[in-house]
């Protein structure tokens, strides 16, 4: 490998350490009106009236929008389809948006929504996991789910759980709490749109380009072919980017009314109403062990706090009980999950979402249990791990596993077996895995998860893909492929990313999926675009190692014409034969 595992400068370096990166906020095109959204006072009310006409009066206001106008229910997930940009009938959290204000300053913007009446019903908020559980005292929060406020309930069970637990030697159960957390980028939010010649042009901090396309069209009614969507230089996401948001949807909606651009930065008490954080997590386990302390059976169940609205709140709820399995060997293994509304700002997606609080749960158990039975914690987890190139209880595929050579080096550099002990001083081992890649699609469809186009001319390399580099290094990761192909350096080829008119396809920035699928789909058009460059070198008697880049380059379109290729990548069916098991493959 000539540039594959070298240490270069990324190919966006100079530009984010110059200041030359264009965020979504440094924009301000021409005319740009600014936006403000009026948000909710109350955890839980129904909305009696609204009433903008003072705000209209306003000068310098020239749109003022409420949810009459955007009623359309958006959602990340099909099954999930329950939130609005602007409600219009119901608050469920406090920061919940109900109108918007598109003038000439952001000041008067914010006044305008000052002046806005709203006339609540207030009704009893459900602000824990228990109190969700219970019959709603006025009324349920969504109209989805049930019994209660629960959203989603989930029952699974691998092998004769009952069985194992007959096995065991010892037998211990838990209870632990995980408290949620939220993702704090150091850029907040922020989209800026146009409404030029019938067509919507955003520009937004997204993780999701492909999935804030199909929102739009979905709630602003016009065809994808007339929505086009940007992703702006990012200044982190950590899954808090990852839904369709509607500040985003609101800014379209405002530029189509107006026909001036219109511009929405979050401020950051607005990044945490639109949170999307880690759920709290209520957990009890029971495990059963044997004489040697290897796994028996395990039995674990999960109550989610989800906030107000679905959004990625179903996968998570599966993922709290699907990943136990790829840390440690569980022959027999039953899981029960249940997530509930409550009226808090939604949880969703953060870093590896649903599978940090489990983690937490397992270690802290199997240390109780090793404590138990007399047994080294360390070597209780080692004699559980998985093995490579194996299936889990849950149909699971494991293939590399660094488990053991990870603990071997940090027992090893941290001397954990010479430490001592001390009072009020803890000390512990934990450890965890994660499967990356997120296989299934949010949409089902047979269709490749990321795409990848070359374009080789005279003037170079250009490599067209829709994955969004948000801070991680994607686009470093596809100028390094195509560049170790091709014999270039990963600064010679040109990139052109994350934008819906003029990329394709690739389905987001999440889960860790975009060096593996849009790698491998970089990697297939590099390879088919070597090969006709090698072909038009070794017709001519030469070869390809002894000419330039530029001389292949016009031998090729000499021969070929156009010079173009694509790959793409779709990841195999290998999830198991039960529902709920396209989480975590």
């Amino acid at each position: 490998m000539k540039v594959v595992g070298k240490p270069l400068p990324k190919v966006d370096a100079v530009s984010k350490v110059t200041g030359r990166a264009v965020y979504a906020d440094d924009m301000l095109p021409p005319r740009t009106l600014h936006c403000r959204i009026l948000r909710s006072p109350h955890p839980h009310a129904r909305i009696v009236s609204i009433d903008t006409s003072a705000a209209r009066r306003i000068p310098g206001v020239l749109a003022v929008i409420t949810g009459a106008d955007l009623p359309i229910k958006f959602g990340i997930l099909p099954v999930t389809q329950d939130e609005r940009a602007l409600e219009h009938e119901k608050v469920r959290y406090v920061g919940d948006p109900i109108a918007a204000v598109a003038a000439t300053e952001e000041e008067i913007a914010a006044a305008a929504c000052d002046a806005i009446s709203v006339e609540y019903d207030v009704l009893e908020p459900v602000m824990s996991i228990d109190a969700a559980l219970q019959p709603a005292k006025d009324e349920r929060i969504q109209d989805y789910g049930g019994p209660n406020n629960i959203h989603k309930l989930v029952a699974l069970e691998f092998g004769d759980v009952d069985a194992g637990f007959r096995r065991a030697k010892t037998t211990r159960e838990d209870v632990f709490f995980f408290q949620g957390n939220t993702h704090l980028p150091m850029e907040q939010h922020s989209a800026v749109a146009t409404y030029v010649d019938g067509k919507v042009t955003l520009w937004s901090s997204t993780q999701v380009v492909h999935y804030v396309h199909r929102a739009l069209a979905k709630v602003l009614e016009l065809p994808m072919n007339r929505i086009r969507v940007i992703g702006a230089a990012h200044g982190g996401g950590f899954g808090g980017k990852t839904d369709p948001f509607a500040h985003e949807i609101i800014v379209s909606k405002l530029a189509m009314l107006t026909g001036r651009p219109v511009k929405c930065t979050l401020t950051r008490e607005e990044v945490f109403y639109a949170h999307r954080g880690r759920h709290p997590v209520l957990m009890w386990v029971r495990t059963g062990v044997d004489g040697e302390g290897r796994i028996t059976a395990m039995h674990f169940r999960s109550a989610l706090d989800g906030g107000a609205y679905g959004s990625y709140g179903v996968a998570s709820t599966f993922y709290t009980g699907a990943l136990q399995t790829v840390t440690y060997d569980i022959p027999a293994y039953r899981f029960e999950g249940c997530r509930v509304f409550t009226n808090k700002p939604p949880c969703g997606p953060k870093r590896g979402h649903g599978t940090p609080q489990p983690r937490f749960a397992l270690e802290l158990h199997l240390e109780k249990i090793a404590q138990d039975i007399g047994i080294d914690p360390v070597g209780l987890k080692r004699r559980n791990f998985v093995r490579p190139n194996t299936r889990t209880v849950n149909w699971l595929r494991i293939t590399s596993c660094g488990l053991d050579e990870c603990t071997r080096k940090v027992i090893e550099a941290s001397r954990f077996h010479e430490r001592k002990r001390r009072p009020g001083h803890g000390m512990g081992f934990a450890v965890s895995t994660y499967l990356s890649g997120a296989g299934t699609a949010i949409y089902w469809n047979d269709m490749p998860h990321s795409e990848v186009q070359l374009k080789v001319d005279r003037g170079g390399v250009t490599a067209f893909c829709g994955a969004m580099d948000i801070g991680q290094g994607s686009d470093s990761v596809l100028a390094t492929i195509v560049a170790e192909e091709l014999g270039l350096q990963p600064s010679d080829v040109r990139l052109v990313t994350a934008d819906t008119d003029t990329t394709p396809i690739d389905l987001g920035s999440y889960s860790s999926r975009v060096t593996f699928m849009a790698g491998n789909a970089a990697l297939e058009a590099a390879r088919k675009m070597r090969a006709l460059l090698v072909e038009a070198v070794e017709a001519g008697g030469r070869k390809y190692e002894d000419v330039t880049f530029e001389e292949a380059a016009v031998l090729a379109e000499t021969r070929f014409g156009t010079l173009t290729s694509a790959g793409s990548y779709t990841p195999p069916r290998i999830a198991g034969p039960y529902k709920g098991s396209g989480v975590g493959p």
